[in-house]
């Protein structure tokens, strides 16, 4: 845990020296890149998650025979994110943004298969290999950006965010495989039966990790083609801390997880329930620390080290709601993954998808353009929608399933 929160530092010394050397409209593809790479990067159509959640309880055989499908998989998901940058880059109209996206692509695919690796490492327990692999390929990723420093390179600038980028969960694929910390396919092989298993168990949620970036991706898309690239750069703190703020919530679910599902399958009905509190204490204690934190020192840190950034804080301060919010109702939502339905997952993040896609179209219909405030605004809002009705589900889900409530006979 505390070499994962050493990678959050990590992740947020680049995005400093990002915002230190790159202009706005730099910062701004960067942005955009970034979302598609993280887009790509869930394009796994439920692999992840149901092969994730069988294997929080596989035995070794049933475990190599679903990390051989995994990867006959990424192997045809791969083939066609390669077709896809391909004709992207046709239309595309210089050499440098033809380079970017096929990086995008390839880091994109690393960032699938990286997540794969991450959760099945965590499922069997090997913690300190996701650390060490985490922290060295993030190092890696800084060191790239001494290139960015005048007479060190020649290199566009925006080029060498996006390797920056890209190298981090292409070295931790190489490194894990490399160094044997996650698990090697033995033989590519498509089993029609365990896909139906692990596609039952895992699509819906897929369809819900897929919903937030295609939010992420329609916002930043709409502030590049209506406000413009320059002003969706002025987001990049905005976008930075809402990545740095998720790292420790996810990393602290994966770790409860596999918990969770062995008291459930014990008939564990006590610890179910202790497990899901510890969780929302952490949660909240979390969230608490990260509200003082950005009320009492993000000013005059930032005043500190990138003082041309502190009116950025703006568009931070006005998302910070809805994150925490949303960030606090993830513990109630992970019943729904324990449980495996996912009603109140589609309810919820297709209500957000709804609300992006008619709060945009309604405003190119009316030529009433949001303003920066407008679209961090609708995006706090739009979490806030969604905690509620993760909450109202959870809350429906454990009258059925009672060792999920807070406290239990």
């Amino acid at each position: 845990m505390a070499v994962g929160l050493g990678v959050s530092v990590l992740t947020l010394l680049r995005g400093v020296v990002l915002m230190t050397v790159l202009a706005y409209d730099d910062l701004g593809l960067v942005a955009l890149v970034q979302s598609v790479i993280l887009f790509s990067g869930l394009m796994h159509f439920g692999l992840l998650n149901g092969g994730y959640r069988l294997l929080c309880h596989a035995g070794p055989g049933y475990k190599q025979r679903i990390i051989d499908l995994a990867y006959t998989g990424f192997g045809a998901i791969g083939a066609v994110m390669a077709l896809a940058a391909a004709v992207i880059s046709f239309w595309l109209d210089t050499d440098l943004h033809r380079l970017i996206a096929a990086l995008a692509a390839i880091a994109g695919f690393c960032t699938l298969v990286r997540s794969w690796m991450t959760n099945e490492m965590v499922a069997a327990g090997r913690l300190g290999a996701v650390n060490l692999v985490n922290a060295v390929s993030m190092f890696a990723s800084l060191v790239v950006l001494v290139l960015l420093y005048p007479g060190v390179s020649s290199i566009d600038p925006a080029l060498v965010a996006v390797i920056a980028m890209a190298i981090q969960p292409v070295l931790f694929v190489v490194l894990s495989f490399a160094t044997g910390a996650a698990l090697r396919p033995r033989r590519l092989k498509m089993s029609r039966r365990l896909a139906g298993i692990i596609f039952s168990a895992g699509f819906t949620l897929f369809l819900t990790g897929i919903a937030i970036q295609l939010m992420n991706l329609m916002e930043r898309s709409y502030v590049l083609s209506e406000i413009g690239l320059e002003p969706l750069g002025r987001l990049y703190l905005a976008f930075l801390f809402l990545t740095l703020f998720q790292l420790a919530p996810n990393l602290i679910q994966q770790v409860f997880l596999p918990n969770i599902v062995k008291h459930r399958k014990a008939r564990d009905t006590a610890g179910v329930s202790r497990e899901l509190r510890h969780l929302l204490a952490i949660t909240v204690a979390y969230s608490f620390a990260a509200i003082i934190a950005l009320w009492l020192l993000a000013e005059p840190l930032l005043g500190l080290i990138l003082p041309q950034y502190v009116a950025d804080l703006h568009w931070v301060y006005l998302i910070m709601p809805g994150l925490i919010a949303f960030s606090l109702s993830s513990p109630f939502a992970l019943t729904f993954n324990v449980v495996i339905d996912y009603t109140w997952y589609i309810v919820a993040y297709g209500a957000g998808i709804a609300l992006t896609v008619g709060a945009f179209g309604i405003a190119l219909i009316a030529d009433t353009p949001f303003s920066l405030d407008g679209v961090m605004i609708l995006r706090s809002a739009i979490y806030c929608v969604m905690a509620i009705l993760l909450v109202a589900g959870w809350w429906r889900v454990s009258r059925r399933y009672p060792e999920f409530r807070l406290t239990v006979r």
